[in-house]
């Protein structure tokens, strides 16, 4: 299997992702790293990401509209969309396992992994 190393690019990459909860897709994250890394590319930022994802360290996110978001906590948590201002907050909940377990009860298989979205008005929308 192929390793991959660290790489400058890749750990400023994590830097701008700690402790973000805003979720942001490659082109925001890519416009705010640019900015200070200019030789950087989007074509960089989106495959780190995309490796990042795929070994599990950040979470990668399709809420439908049509841009891949980027959340840096990959523990298992559910996120809502509000369908007006198009914020994405995460949701945590206590036994996220008994989530699986409820769906596997349904479906007949072997659940690994639960990705929830949920849709709505978030509570500053709803008031306005």
């Amino acid at each position: 299997m192929l390793q991959h190393r660290n790489s400058k690019q890749r750990n400023i990459i994590r830097e701008y992702l700690e402790g973000r909860t805003d979720h942001p897709c490659a082109e925001k994250l890519y416009n705010e790293i640019h900015e200070h890394y200019p030789s950087i590319s989007l074509g960089t930022i989106y495959r780190n990401l995309m490796y990042l994802t795929d070994i599990g360290e950040i979470q990668s996110i399709d809420i439908g509209d049509g841009v891949t978001h980027f959340d840096p906590n990959p523990k298992p948590h559910v996120h809502f969309y509000c369908k007006k201002c198009h914020k994405i907050s995460d949701i945590f909940i206590d036994d996220y396992i008994r989530l699986n377990t409820f769906f596997a009860k349904y479906s007949n298989a072997h659940i690994e992994k639960c990705t929830v979205t949920l849709e709505g008005l978030c509570d500053q929308c709803q008031n306005l």
